[in-house]
């Protein structure tokens, strides 16, 4: 009896669960949103791939986002990293936009498919974007099209 009441308390939980990533609604999806994401993707690769490492210019980014992860040191460590173990990385077609389903929602995400030189394997590159002011937070090249949300500490 035991068994059946945690079987049927697991399945309920389960089943009621909200799903962690939404679709983003359609007034907060406009071209030009998608349009900055994908041109800042295009940007910072276009600078690994031309192994410029200076820092970012011309896209309104977070402050934090630009001090630890997208400063020149970052850049040429990341760059240098993906560029040996993938080639010339292009930003592809759009995949879809997100959004995380939280009361404290303020971040989108916009993730596009990746092309790869060395590699044929489906990789996305995804590009946040604050929702009020259009600021961007932060970029991620992963394998899946959900971005991962955990945060690691930063050594200094």
């Amino acid at each position: 009896m035991k068994k059946l009441f945690w079987l049927m308390s697991l399945m309920l939980f389960w089943n009621c669960a909200p799903k962690y990533f939404l679709p983003l609604p359609k007034n907060n999806t406009s071209n030009e949103r998608i349009d900055k994401a994908r041109s800042f993707a295009e940007y910072y690769y276009n600078k690994c791939n031309t192994k410029d490492f200076s820092e970012i210019q011309g896209y309104v980014m977070d402050v934090n986002t630009k001090k630890f992860g997208f400063s020149p040191e970052e850049i040429e460590k990341y760059c240098s990293k993906k560029t040996e173990r993938y080639g010339k990385i292009t930003v592809g077609e759009f995949n879809k936009a997100i959004t995380v389903a939280r009361p404290t929602d303020f971040y989108d995400y916009f993730i596009f498919k990746a092309k790869l030189e060395k590699s044929d394997s489906l990789k996305y590159i995804v590009v946040g974007l604050f929702r009020d002011k259009d600021v961007i937070g932060g970029m991620r090249f992963t394998g899946t099209a959900n971005p991962k949300l955990v945060r690691t500490k930063r050594k200094k």
